[in-house]
């Protein structure tokens, strides 16, 4: 897929479709920027053991001056940046009513305030390479909307609609924009949701109901979408939303 040497940032990479995604980016021979507002240390040196490069930064994407270290921490290493993976995110699964300003506040900042600083920081950068690519990671939820999950979805929709209009302001620049709208996947996050449900054999059922292919995705299986958004094989790609949800929005 021509992405060798490429350098590439992906948040929320510390596990699920973010990791997943590292170590398939790695494997092509890319250069991976591992970040996470967790310790991911262990991860990189799953990645380095491949005989991969890679790098551990820690950061929360919804603080500026930390996303900005991110890509200064980036290029003293590999002096570059080709591709911004902007997977960072969180879930809350409550009806609106229910949720609380600080809550609502939380995830946006994450979801979707996220997306917006490490882009804004990424972009100049990309720009004085002449060109990139950002992918970025929404939701079968932020086209369609679901039960108890207001705030999310809202979040997504906005991630839908902000990659649209950076793909519109920077085609000019060489720049591609494109988002990955993933449906269920079996990852930490949604596997502590369901554990954490008053029924979770019930809860999964109900997920893995509103699929046609009856079942969740692996993380490997979205990671393979965002690595051929980030390829030259996509080229004629900007803009769009690729739905990757085992058939949920068909319905």
């Amino acid at each position: 897929m021509k992405l060798k040497g490429k350098v590439i940032i992906i948040t929320g990479a510390k596990s699920g479709i973010g990791l997943a995604t590292a170590i398939r980016f790695a494997s092509e021979g890319a250069k991976v920027v591992v970040a996470d507002i967790k310790d991911a240390h262990q991860e990189v040196s799953e990645i380095t053991r491949r005989q991969a490069e890679a790098l551990f930064v820690q950061v929360d994407v919804s603080n500026g001056s930390q996303v900005a270290a991110l890509i200064e921490k980036t290029l003293a290493a590999f002096g570059r940046l080709d591709v911004l993976v902007n997977n960072a995110g969180i879930e809350l699964t409550k009806k609106i009513t229910e949720t609380t300003e600080a809550e609502w506040e939380h995830l946006m900042n994450v979801n979707l305030k996220g997306v917006f600083l490490c882009s804004k920081a990424a972009i100049p950068v990309m720009q004085r390479n002449g060109g990139g690519v950002i992918v970025n990671v929404a939701s079968e939820l932020g086209l369609v909307g679901g039960s108890e999950i207001a705030a999310y979805s809202a979040s997504k929709g906005g991630v839908v609609q902000l990659t649209k209009a950076m793909a519109i302001d920077h085609a000019g620049d060489g720049i591609r924009v494109n988002c990955v709208a993933p449906g269920p996947v079996s990852t930490p996050l949604l596997e502590a949701i369901i554990e954490n449900s008053s029924n979770p054999e019930q809860e999964r059922q109900s997920i893995v109901g509103k699929t046609l292919l009856k079942r969740l995705a692996r993380p490997e299986e979205i990671a393979n979408v965002i690595v051929f958004m980030a390829s030259d094989e996509s080229s004629y790609m900007t803009g769009s939303v690729v739905v990757v949800d085992g058939g949920w929005t068909a319905h």
